[in-house]
């Protein structure tokens, strides 16, 4: 016995999901994102002042004295 699943044309249903892979594999797949952890956000006082300007911030420390370095 085969069943059809009739659907509206929204394409991001369960249903449609089922229809379209199977229920074995929406099953499967929706365990494993359940038991899966996501990536930890990334620390931004960790980054080197050049990651931190590219993504549009600030130096994590002030530049040196320029005249520091003149004798």
């Amino acid at each position: 016995m085969i069943q059809t699943v009739e659907t509206r044309n929204d394409p991001f249903t369960i249903d449609a999901a089922i229809a379209k892979f199977g229920a074995g594999k929406v099953l499967r797949t929706a365990i494993v994102a359940l038991l899966t952890r996501s990536p930890k956000p990334v620390n931004v006082d960790t980054l080197s002042n050049h990651l931190r300007k590219d993504i549009g911030l600030g130096p994590n420390e002030p530049p040196p004295d320029p005249w520091r370095f003149m004798r």
